[in-house]
């Protein structure tokens, strides 16, 4: 319905995306331009409760257009994704799905609950790290606090609800089906309904038939999930945004999934109504027969279905309890309460739980480039753990490590200057101090300040303490560390240069000597380049060496 340009922003110096409408006097272009500066307005509030929501810089009517500028965000939508990628790994699509429902969940929850309206691949942003932005809010609606549902003119109908399409009605449903159909296509590779154009697409989906058997390669539990997202019946349905993000979660670390224990219940009653079929027809016999013999051989029939069909209930019933105990034996998860936690008090684990395969990410790897960590959201993740209760020291040692990572980052993109980005400095130094306190034990916070002390402070023998101090608590440290301790040395010995060229010879070579060890690692052979004409003496100005952020 638009046109979107990269565009720049020469007041800002900026890239942006522009999104532009021609104004028309035809009918349905003025629905559109109407529903984009709607849109854009929800955006720009919604921007303030995720910080997943592409920022909205500008808005309005200018030289016969409605424009929106926006945020440019590298990455890809999810519909380039799956065009090349066909099928998309269960884990990683149930991944994506999470984020969308963390999002939904803030929208929806609101006291005027915000309703996308137009949820499906295309609007779905993957950034470099798999964050997942919702885009496009060009038809998205707010629901008053007295009211359930609004109508909507638009929309993709692939992945509109049935009763969307009979009533052109939107909630909070609508969303939750849009997910359902969306996480079916990752992993099946095509919507769940297709047809040969929109008024029989249309016509399948209302017919509230099942969408087509999910391939082998989905997990039984997933599939159970997507059954229950795109169940025909509202009723049968998630009830929130919040109990679809359960589900998932619950899928990725390997616990039962609401979705199959309500799809394996005890099938007591269709026992008895086997047990009832066998009263009719052993009635139907005592009415036939007419002699005392046959008589007794149909009461005697009787008895016999009544005894096998309650002995297979038993049976049944008794199989179910003991392969329940050993499906929970068999699983390194805690016991199961008799009635599972509502998903709300499950929230704060599942952010906490998010935020700390960022944190298990960089600790896990060499990577030296903080931009490829998203720790923004980890910080964002920590915080609403938090404020959903979450007291553990642990989560608010990470959380403060999360932040003082994320304000790095902030630096290294060129987002402070002067006063600000000393002060910016400052600020994650106290949050690392921080989680040194929080987590006593942990050596992330220690290397946190080693990487502060090397490329912000330039204080080589206080980031050679913390080097130690998180040795002694069981890092090991990997190249990413022994490029940062050989920086320290190297950036040293520049300084030294001009006023004190022995110092700077000493410091060089201790800095080329460690450099040789992790040879092609990172910037290391530039380093080791720069280090071989750096030139000692008064009067000599020292190399420019790279100094970092990462």
């Amino acid at each position: 319905m638009t046109d979107v340009y990269l565009a720049i922003d020469t007041a800002a110096n900026r890239q942006a995306a522009l999104k532009l409408v021609p104004h028309d006097e035809d009918p349905n272009t003025r629905l559109i331009v109407e529903a984009e500066r709607r849109g854009a307005a929800i955006q720009k509030e919604l921007q303030g409760i995720d910080p997943r929501v592409v920022e909205i810089y500008d808005y309005g009517d200018l030289d016969g257009y409605f424009f929106v500028a926006m945020q440019y965000v590298e990455g890809r939508n999810l519909a380039d994704v799956l065009h090349k990628e066909s099928i998309i790994d269960p884990n990683r699509a149930a991944v994506i799905a999470l984020e969308i429902c963390e999002q939904l969940v803030k929208f929806h929850n609101r006291e005027s609950a915000v309703v996308h309206g137009d949820i499906k691949p295309s609007n779905i942003h993957l950034g470099p790290n798999d964050t997942v932005r919702l885009l496009d809010f060009g038809i998205a609606k707010t629901l008053r606090a007295n009211c359930d549902a609004t109508a909507h003119l638009f929309g993709s109908p692939g992945y509109c609800a049935p009763e969307r399409l009979l009533n052109s009605q939107v909630d909070q449903q609508s969303d939750l089906w849009a997910v359902g159909a969306t996480l079916y296509e990752m992993v099946a590779g095509q919507p769940p309904y297709r047809a040969e154009d929109t008024r029989r697409l249309e016509r399948l989906i209302r017919s509230k038939r099942p969408p087509r058997a999910l391939p082998a390669s989905c997990p039984h539990a997933l599939r159970a999930i997507i059954g229950k997202a795109l169940a025909s019946d509202p009723s049968r349905r998630y009830a929130s945004a919040g109990e679809f993000q359960f589900d998932l979660q619950a899928f990725l670390e390997q616990r039962p999934v609401l979705a199959e224990m309500a799809a394996r219940p005890w099938a007591a009653n269709a026992t008895i109504e086997a047990a009832r079929a066998c009263l009719r027809q052993a009635t139907k016999t005592l009415r036939r027969v007419r002699r005392a013999a046959m008589t007794a051989q149909a009461v005697a029939w009787f008895g016999v279905g009544m005894t096998l069909s309650m002995g297979v209930m038993l049976a049944w019933h008794s199989w179910h309890t003991r392969a329940a105990a050993h499906t929970t034996a068999a699983r390194p998860a805690p016991p199961m309460p008799s009635a599972p936690r509502s998903p709300d008090a499950e929230l704060p684990d599942l952010y906490a739980s998010e935020a700390g395969r960022i944190i298990e990410a960089y600790r896990a790897g060499s990577d030296p480039e903080l931009a490829d960590f998203d720790w923004s959201k980890a910080e964002v993740y920590f915080s609403r753990a938090v404020a959903l209760g979450d007291s553990a020291a642990s989560t608010k040692g990470e959380l403060a490590l999360a932040k003082g990572y994320a304000t790095l980052e902030r630096i290294g993109d060129g987002q402070y200057s002067g006063m600000a980005k000393v002060q910016a400095m400052v600020a994650a130094r106290a949050d690392f101090t921080e989680a040194a306190q929080q987590m006593p034990r942990d050596a992330d916070p220690h290397l946190a300040l080693a990487r502060l002390d090397v490329y912000a402070f330039h204080d080589l023998e206080k980031a050679l303490v913390e080097f130690a101090a998180a040795r002694s608590l069981g890092a090991v440290l990997g190249p990413r560390e022994l490029e940062q301790q050989a920086d320290a040395w190297r950036i040293r010995a520049e300084s030294e240069a001009a006023a004190k060229p022995q110092l700077a010879r000493r410091d060089a070579q201790i800095a080329q000597t460690q450099y040789q060890k992790i040879r092609g690692f990172g910037q290391v052979d530039a380093h080791l380049n720069e280090l071989t004409h750096l030139h000692y003496g008064a009067g000599r100005k020292p190399a420019k060496g790279r100094r970092s952020w990462r």
